[in-house]
């Protein structure tokens, strides 16, 4: 009994000398090339992070900087002040245009899959005549710049009488993203395999159900990716929400702050810095929030 428990309780410790072992060997087999490659990703992703961070970190000075010129001495201000918070809230209808700007992004997100989903399913899973041809329009059409169609969009809502409007906005927005959230769409149900809609087609379900219940929650993912991207088009756009917005009541977060902050004889950059930091925070929180669906979205269906 005794030599049984001795063996038994030994047991362990010759597995943690086994696994200390095979660490050892895997540690010497590392070579001096390894070595060097290993130090220069680090060097590399090191200096990517101070390129990505180096700008926010500025214009989060800025915004807390007791001065309101561009440029700072130091990087980290001596004297910090919340003075451009208050008067971005007091002085300009800053809340109004952030109301505007969610409101014109939710919109725009649903439109655009009320769009994307049903062409690129029919583009992913049926063969018509044309197809080819289909495709190959939408991938000219993300050739052509945006501004190249400005004055065709403001002619066409001038004469539909969407000026000044968020609908005529919002289709502008959906309608530009459609060919390239398609693409993104279609590839992602091509990962999907068809023996799921078969089997449930064997089953009596219809095509429609197949969507709903098996092509639509396995591509959550990417519908929330592509409604991302939709959401966060209003927030940085300025040169065609200028265009179609002329009402002041109705102005976005990118054209508000703009024409009511630099157009004071004396431009507040510290006020503009607080306007885009609060601007950029709720994408920063989304993106943060979903990015294992954005990850997923962009790996493709799990099969």
């Amino acid at each position: 009994m005794n030599a049984s428990v001795i063996a038994n309780t030994s047991l362990p410790d010759a597995a943690a000398e086994q696994q200390k072992t095979a660490v050892r060997k895997r540690r010497k087999k590392i070579s001096p090339v390894e070595v060097v490659k290993l130090v220069f990703t680090y060097i590399f992703l090191t200096l990517l992070a101070v390129i990505v961070l180096l700008p926010i970190v500025y214009i989060v000075t800025m915004s807390l900087n007791a001065e309101r010129s561009l440029y700072i001495d130091t990087v980290f201000p001596t004297q910090y002040t919340f003075d451009a918070f208050v008067r971005l809230f007091t002085t300009t209808p800053y809340v109004s245009w952030y109301g505007n700007t969610l409101i014109v992004g939710a919109m725009t997100a649903v439109g655009e899959l009320i769009f994307v989903l049903p062409t690129s399913y029919a583009l992913s899973r049926l063969r018509f005549k044309g197809r080819k041809n289909y495709l190959l329009v939408f991938l000219v059409l993300q050739m052509f710049p945006g501004t190249m169609s400005m004055v065709a969009y403001y002619v066409l809502l001038n004469m539909l009488g969407l000026i000044d409007t968020y609908i005529g906005l919002v289709i502008i927005f959906s309608c530009t993203a459609i060919p390239g959230s398609t693409f993104m769409m279609k590839g992602f149900l091509d990962t999907i395999p068809r023996s799921l809609e078969e089997a449930a087609m064997l089953d009596g379900a219809t095509r429609m159900q197949c969507v709903t219940h098996i092509i639509v929650p396995l591509a959550m993912p990417m519908v929330g990716l592509i409604a991302l991207f939709g959401f966060s088009a209003p927030f940085g756009d300025y040169m065609l929400t200028s265009i179609l917005i002329t009402d002041p009541s109705k102005y976005t977060l990118a054209v508000g702050t703009y024409l009511s902050i630099f157009s004071q004889s004396t431009t507040d950059y510290a006020m503009f810095a607080a306007a885009a930091l609060l601007s950029a925070l709720p994408m920063a929180v989304i993106y943060m929030v979903l990015q294992k669906t954005i990850i997923n979205g962009l790996s493709g269906a799990t099969k």
